[in-house]
């Protein structure tokens, strides 16, 4: 009887379940479409087509709460109205019998959504403002908009580059740093290309120096300089071919540089492990540190919103989900309601008027609080 009862449940769920992710993400592709259809004139549609497809997994992670509430309030509100509900509760199963099939169906998308955070999401959010400099606007010169412009790289690499060879998508005039301590390594370079995370030079020197051992030339006589200076001039490099290339590995793609750096409006390319690495980084500024507790306490809590959605949606569907218009109300509402205090209170964690974890986990305690509460009446 529960396996049978479980899989009319779930038959019932899973088609509206993804019904509602379609439309969803399509409401929100359109989005994305309508505001950046003024710069996408004369653009074939297969760019565009592309360019919006990179925007799904990011997508997906947002809507499939809203659609999860959809995909409980609905059915159960139409076996509700058809005295489904209370046939099963005379017969003496519980609502929270009926919860268990949906709740593992909840606990299931909650770990494909941790999936793309941590996997697929960073890469594709990068991809979308690559995509929109690299392809759209700005066809293969997107990394022009980084001239003149001191790009931190990670792992204490910097590019800088002066000038910029539109016909050949090349850095020109370019400079790389990279300090560690109180020895830097410089590479100067007459031109540079910038390919996914490798960045390719021609015509560089290399200079590697030790500020600290220049303290010791004071104390040096002068036959031992020479050996002093080689402990302060660790490394120059200077090829003898004209042709010569040196590739430098950045812990940035070109995608990410630009998804970063080449406008105010950036993409979240943070992956969940990446956001617990820079939360447990004690040499990271208060503010820095802050910001990544959000965001790794964020991309917990709307995973698992998957399953809390669930607890408030069944008790809301069996009272008035009457009719699918109605049904259909209440699932909007909910999901607003859920979203609206996700963003406030997680707003109020980063101007430190809670902690991060507190801000990032309050919608799903109160909607759980909530859905627990109404279950048991």
């Amino acid at each position: 009887m529960g396996t049978i009862l479980e899989r009319y449940l779930l038959k019932e769920t899973i088609p509206i379940l993804l019904v509602s992710t379609l439309l969803y993400v399509a409401v929100f592709l359109f989005g994305f479409f309508y505001v950046g259809s003024q710069w996408l004139d004369g653009t074939p549609v297969i760019k565009v087509m592309t360019w919006l497809g990179y925007h799904v997994p990011g997508v997906v992670v947002q809507v499939l709460p809203m659609a999860v509430v959809s995909a409980i309030i609905i059915p159960f509100g139409r076996l509700a109205t058809e005295g489904a509900v209370i046939a099963t509760q005379a017969g003496g199963i519980s609502l929270f019998r009926l919860l268990k099939p949906v709740l593992l169906l909840g606990l299931l998308l909650a770990a494909f959504s941790l999936y793309l955070s941590e996997s697929v999401v960073p890469k594709s959010n990068a991809r979308v403002r690559g995509y929109w400099y690299d392809q759209l606007t700005t066809p293969g010169r997107g990394l022009a908009r980084l001239r003149g412009k001191n790009i931190p790289l990670g792992n204490g690499l910097e590019l800088y580059f002066s000038g910029y060879d539109y016909k050949n998508d090349e850095m020109r005039n370019v400079r790389l740093q990279m300090w560690k301590g109180r020895t830097v390594t410089l590479v100067f370079a007459d031109s540079g290309k910038y390919r996914d995370n490798d960045i390719k030079l021609s015509g560089f020197r290399i200079y590697t120096i030790d500020y600290a051992a220049i303290d010791g030339l004071l104390e040096v006589a002068n036959d031992k300089l020479s050996g002093q200076l080689k402990k302060i001039f660790k490394n120059i490099t200077v090829p003898r071919k004209p042709g010569a290339t040196t590739t430098i590995k950045s812990d940035l793609s070109r995608d990410e540089a630009l998804a970063s750096f080449a406008d105010p409006l950036a993409a979240d390319t943070m992956s969940l492990s990446k956001a617990w690495r820079e939360y447990q980084d004690n040499k990271l500024s208060p503010e820095d540190r802050l910001n990544a507790a959000l965001a790794f306490h964020s991309k917990l809590a709307l995973p698992l919103a998957n399953v809390i959605l669930i607890l408030i949606s069944l008790p809301f569907a069996v009272r008035y989900g009457r009719s699918p218009g109605l049904s259909m109300g209440l699932s909007v509402i909910i999901a607003v309601g859920y979203y609206l205090i996700f963003m406030l209170s997680r707003s109020m964690g980063g101007l430190g008027l809670l902690p991060p974890s507190l801000s990032a986990w309050l919608a799903n305690l109160v909607f759980a609080f909530a859905g627990w509460r109404m279950i048991r009446r």
